[in-house]
């Protein structure tokens, strides 16, 4: 897993306008790429007493179903310990512990369980605080809004600014490297883009704004679109969970400390 202190939230934006690609030959992302870059997609994963995946009773698209959950947030992971997920009972929705994990790993982890039992399913609930501002993005890029409220309840999104604005990183091991700076809070790309407008006449004038695309759309674009335009993309880890992850490593280094967290903390 890419080391999420490594991509920090202390970016700044390039000081010419937004990015372009050069025209050249069209060519995939390689699969290597695609999986680092869904591992800076933080989450959280509904686990065993051991750390491993958990399976559960749930109902997914009005079905009865036997599902391993995540969510995107802590707020996704509180909603489904409250029993206002999925369906489950109160004491199971309870007695539900999470542990963070990378959508790359969730991937990983859940590739041979749901091989070995075709039926069972995955499932990321949403961030609620990103509901609303999920659906009216959606709106505003041609998405009916029956369909619009439907997507931004059911699936996770990932925010991005188009058209693609540049920033570096000003720490860690890519620093001064240049990238499109994505995240699944859409607060955190309306600041940069908003900064952009700011400080950049020439950004100004392309009247960049944020875009929400669910979580299975992203990945589809960074698997089929060519190297040049989903290579600059890069989602910027959530600074909660990267905290709530500093806070469990530190706990770890105690004496005797759990090697998980319930999802209220």
């Amino acid at each position: 897993m890419v080391n999420p202190f490594d991509m920090s939230r202390s970016l700044v934006v390039a000081a010419v306008a937004a990015a372009t690609l050069a025209p050249t030959i069209a060519r995939a992302l390689p699969e290597a790429q695609v999986s680092e870059k869904l591992d800076t997609i933080l989450m959280l994963m509904a686990v065993d007493d051991k750390g491993a995946p958990t399976v559960v009773k749930a109902t997914i698209d009005n079905k009865a179903a036997d599902a391993y959950l995540a969510a995107i947030s802590i707020a996704a992971a509180e909603e489904i310990t409250a029993g206002k997920r999925y369906g489950l009972k109160s004491a199971a929705a309870k007695a539900l512990r999470f542990a963070p994990v990378s959508l790359a790993r969730f991937n990983q982890l859940l590739a041979p369980l749901l091989q070995a039992n075709p039926k069972r399913v995955g499932v990321i609930a949403p961030d609620p605080s990103q509901t609303a501002i999920a659906e009216k993005l959606l709106i505003a890029q041609k998405v009916p809004a029956e369909q619009a409220a439907r997507i931004a309840a059911l699936q996770p999104m990932v925010f991005c600014p188009e058209p693609g604005l540049l920033v570096s990183s000003n720490e860690g091991p890519d620093k001064g490297k240049q990238f499109v700076p994505c995240a699944t809070e859409a607060e955190f790309v309306e600041g940069i883009v908003q900064r952009a407008i700011k400080e950049s006449p020439q950004i100004a004038a392309t009247k960049p704004k944020v875009v929400a695309i669910p979580l299975n759309s992203f990945i589809t674009y960074l698997r089929n679109e060519p190297e040049t335009k989903a290579g600059q993309l890069r989602v910027v880890p959530s600074g909660r969970l990267v905290n709530l992850i500093q806070q469990i490593s530190r706990q770890q280094q105690q004496p005797g400390a759990a090697t998980t967290q319930p999802a209220s903390r």
